[in-house]
């Protein structure tokens, strides 16, 4: 009888190429929020295209402040580079990306 056809490869989730405390540094702090020693940590979602590059950042869990959260959401989508996510069966396909920054001051 014939083989049977191998199982379809199974989907996978958009992972970082690099780590995701790399994304941001303290030169990207916000000078105002930074003069007034504000501090925070932002909760944020990343929409993935099938190419691996961030196309819409949202923020799920705000710092308390809209300037970090700003600065969130602007940089984020420059910085961050997936793998992309692959459909079951092989194809690229678009995934979402959950995660938290905490702005911390520079020392």
């Amino acid at each position: 009888p014939p083989a049977p056809p191998p199982p379809p490869t199974p989907a996978t989730r958009a992972t970082p190429r690099s780590s995701p405390g790399s994304w941001l540094s303290d030169a990207d702090y916000p000078s105002r929020a930074q003069r007034e020693e504000r501090s925070g940590t932002a909760g944020f979602r990343l929409e993935i295209g099938p190419d691996g590059r961030v196309t819409n950042c949202t923020i799920t869990s705000s710092t308390g402040h809209p300037d970090l959260d700003e600065a969130t959401c602007r940089l984020l989508p420059r910085r961050a580079r997936f793998k992309p996510a692959t459909a079951a069966g092989g194809g690229p396909m678009s995934d979402t990306y959950n995660g938290r920054i905490t702005w911390r001051l520079p020392e």
